[in-house]
C-alpha cells in the first residue's frame, strides 16, 4: 500500500537521476580523476608552500593567513579521487591516490614540523587550540563540502567557484600544520589532535564524494572494466570507520554543549538573585568544576549598597537549589555612586580674621591622600572589567605642558590589552573622575619566569610558590589556557638538555594539576627548540580560550 502511495514519486526521482546520469561525461571525469592522481614535483612544491604559509598563519594567529593557504593547497584533489576508486573499486586509482596523499601527508608533517622547530615563536596560539579539538560538526561540515565537491566535479558546473569554497569548509592542510607543529614543539596533544581533525574531514569527502559519484552512475556494475570487487564490504567498512570516529566527536559535542547550557543556567540564576533595579547589578562571574563534584562560582557585582552574609548565604541557598547541584560561592562587590556624582550645595562659611597658612608638605600629604582614595575605587573597577587579569601598581602625575593628568597602570596578564579595551578604560576614568587623563599599560605576566640552575629538574620552594597562584587565576577564568614553554640551556649535549627540558615542563604541570588542581586538558606543553638567552627557564603562559574558528 505504501509503495502504491509513493510509486509515482519514486518513478519520477528515478527518471530524474537517469536524465542527469545521461548528462554525465563520464570519459571527462575519469580522465580527471586520473590526473588527479599524478604525482608531480610542482604538485609537492605547491603543497609545501601552503603548508608553511598555514603554519604561519596559526603561529601568528592570523585567520585570513589561514584562509589564503586553504585556498592554494592541491590536497583536495587526490582525496576526491580516493573517493572515486573507492565507489568503483578501481585498483589502479586507488593505489596511486592512497600512495600521493600517504607521501603528502609525510611531507607535509615533515616540512611543518622542521618548520616549527627553527621558528623562534612556538607559543599556542588560539587558531592553534581551535583545530586540536574536533567534534560533530567538523565531520557534518566535511560531508557537506565533500557533496559539493563531488557534484561540481561531475557536472563541472560553477566548478571554480565551489571547489575553493569546498577548500575552505574542509580545510585539509590546517590541521596537518598543527600536527606537524605538534611534532615540532614536541607536543604530542596538539600532533594527535590535529591529526584526527584532517583524518575525519578525509573521511567525511570519501563517504560524500561515493553517495554522490554513485546518484551519478558510477559503480562496480556500471563499470566492471575498472576491476571493482565487493562494493558492500568497502561500504560497510566505511560506515564502521566513521561510526568509530564519531564517538568521540559526539562526546566532544555534548560535553561543550552541556557547559554552555550550564553557563546559561548560571548567569541567568546570578542575573535574578542580584540584578536589582536601582541596587546591584552582575557584572562578571566564571564557573568551574571543583573537588568533590561542587561547582565553584565566583561572581562580581557592582552595588551602591553591599550585600550583608546573610544576603549571600541566602543567594548561595537559591543558587545551588536552581542548578540542583552543590557548588562553592563567592562574591565580589564593588560599591559605585548611585547616578553618577552629584554637585554639592556651596555653603557659606565664616573667614575667619586671620588665617594660618599651610605648609607645603601638609598640602601635597592631604592631595596624595585624597587622590589615591580616588584612584582605588577606580582600581575597583577596572580589576572587575580586565579580570582575571590585575592591576598591580600605578602611577597618577601631573604634566606641566599637558591638560591630561597621566596615569599608568602596571597589569598581570599574558594577554595585552587592545587599543580599543585601553581607550575603554582611559574614558570611563576620565568619566568617572571627571578630569582628562591619559592612560598608558604596562603588562606583566601572571606568573615570572622559572629559571632553573644548569641540569636541574627540581622546582624550588620560590617556584612552586609563584606558580600557586595560577590557582587562584584559574578559578576566576577557568576558560583560560595554559601553556608551558620549557626553553633548554644551549651548552652541552642538546638531547639531554632537551630531556631535561621535559622533564622541568613536566614537573610544572604536574604541580598545576596535583597541587593547583587544575584540569590537566587546560595544560598544553612545549619543548622550545632554541633560547636565545641561553639560561635553562620554563614559562608559564594563561591565555583565554577561543571558541570559534574559521
Amino acid at each position: 500500500m505504501a509503495y502504491g502511495i509513493f510509486a509515482p514519486l519514486l518513478r519520477y526521482l528515478s527518471m530524474k537521476r537517469e536524465g542527469q546520469i545521461a548528462q554525465i561525461n563520464r570519459d571527462s571525469v575519469i580522465k580527471g580523476v586520473y590526473q588527479d592522481v599524478e604525482i608531480s614535483a610542482g604538485y609537492f612544491l605547491l603543497l609545501s608552500l601552503a603548508n608553511l604559509i598555514a603554519l604561519s598563519g596559526l603561529i601568528v594567529n592570523s585567520a585570513p593567513v589561514i584562509i589564503g593557504a586553504m585556498l592554494i593547497s592541491p590536497l583536495m584533489g587526490p582525496i576526491l579521487s580516493s573517493g572515486f576508486a573507492f565507489i568503483t573499486g578501481n585498483r589502479t586509482i586507488w593505489r596511486s591516490a592512497l600512495k600521493k596523499i600517504s607521501l603528502s601527508i609525510a611531507i607535509t608533517l615533515a616540512v611543518a614540523g622542521f618548520a616549527a622547530w627553527l621558528s623562534p615563536l612556538q607559543e599556542a596560539t588560539n587558531e592553534i587550540l581551535a583545530r586540536t579539538r574536533p567534534n560533530l560538526y567538523d565531520l557534518i561540515i566535511a560531508t557537506l563540502a565533500g557533496v559539493a565537491g563531488a557534484v561540481a566535479i561531475c557536472t563541472k558546473k560553477n566548478y571554480l567557484t565551489i571547489v575553493p569554497g569546498v577548500a575552505i569548509a574542509t580545510a585539509v592542510i590546517p590541521p596537518l600544520s598543527v600536527a606537524g607543529f605538534g611534532i615540532g614543539t614536541g607536543s604530542l596533544k596538539f600532533f594527535l589532535g590535529g591529526f584526527f581533525l584532517f583524518f575525519t574531514n578525509f573521511v567525511a569527502i570519501v563517504f560524500a564524494t561515493c553517495a554522490v559519484l554513485f546518484y551519478y552512475g558510477f559503480s562496480p556494475t556500471a563499470d566492471s572494466y575498472l576491476g571493482g570487487k565487493s562494493l558492500r564490504k568497502r561500504i560497510i567498512s566505511l560506515a564502521v570507520v566513521i561510526v568509530v570516529i564519531s564517538i568521540p566527536l559526539v562526546y566532544t559535542l555534548h560535553k561543550s554543549i552541556s557547559q554552555l547550557r550550564l553557563q546559561k543556567l548560571v548567569h541567568s540564576t546570578l542575573k535574578g538573585e542580584f540584578d536589582r533595579e536601582g541596587l546591584s547589578r552582575l557584572a562578571s562571574f566564571t564557573q568551574r568544576e571543583g573537588k568533590e563534584g561542587k561547582l565553584e562560582v565566583n561572581a562580581v557585582i557592582s552595588t551602591t549598597k553591599y550585600f550583608s552574609e546573610k544576603d549571600i548565604e541566602s543567594a548561595e541557598k537559591n543558587i545551588g537549589g536552581n542548578l540542583k547541584q552543590p557548588i562553592a560561592f563567592q562574591l565580589e562587590q564593588v560599591k559605585v555612586q548611585p547616578r553618577g556624582l552629584k554637585d554639592e550645595p556651596i555653603k557659606p562659611t565664616l573667614v575667619p580674621v586671620s588665617i594660618q597658612p599651610r605648609q607645603p608638605l601638609e598640602i601635597v600629604r592631604d592631595t596624595r591622600t585624597e587622590t589615591i582614595r580616588l584612584l582605588n575605587e577606580q582600581i575597583k573597577k577596572i580589576n572587575a572589567v580586565i579580570s582575571p587579569a590585575t592591576v598591580r601598581e600605578y602611577t597618577f602625575g601631573i604634566n606641566s605642558r599637558r591638560p591630561e593628568y597621566p596615569l599608568e597602570l602596571q597589569i598581570r596578564s599574558d594577554s595585552p590589552l587592545s587599543e580599543g579595551q585601553a581607550l575603554l578604560l582611559e574614558r570611563m576614568i576620565a568619566s568617572d573622575l571627571g578630569i582628562p587623563v591619559r592612560l598608558t599599560i604596562h603588562t606583566t605576566p601572571f606568573i615570572p619566569e622559572l629559571v632553573f640552575s644548569p641540569g636541574a629538574e627540581t622546582l624550588t620552594e620560590a617556584m612552586k610558590k609563584s606558580l600557586l597562584s595560577a590557582k587562584d587565576i584559574f578559578a576566576l577564568e577557568p576558560r583560560l589556557r595554559i601553556t608551558i614553554t620549557s626553553y633548554p640551556e644551549q651548552t652541552g649535549n642538546r638531547t639531554k638538555n632537551l630531556r631535561t627540558a621535559q622533564e622541568r615542563a613536566r614537573a610544572v604541570a604536574t604541580f598545576l594539576t596535583e597541587t593547583a588542581a587544575i584540569p590537566s586538558d587546560s595544560i598544553a606543553t612545549v619543548i622550545a627548540r632554541n633560547n636565545s638567552t641561553g639560561t635553562p627557564r620554563v614559562k608559564v603562559s594563561l591565555i583565554p580560550e577561543q571558541e570559534n574558528k574559521p
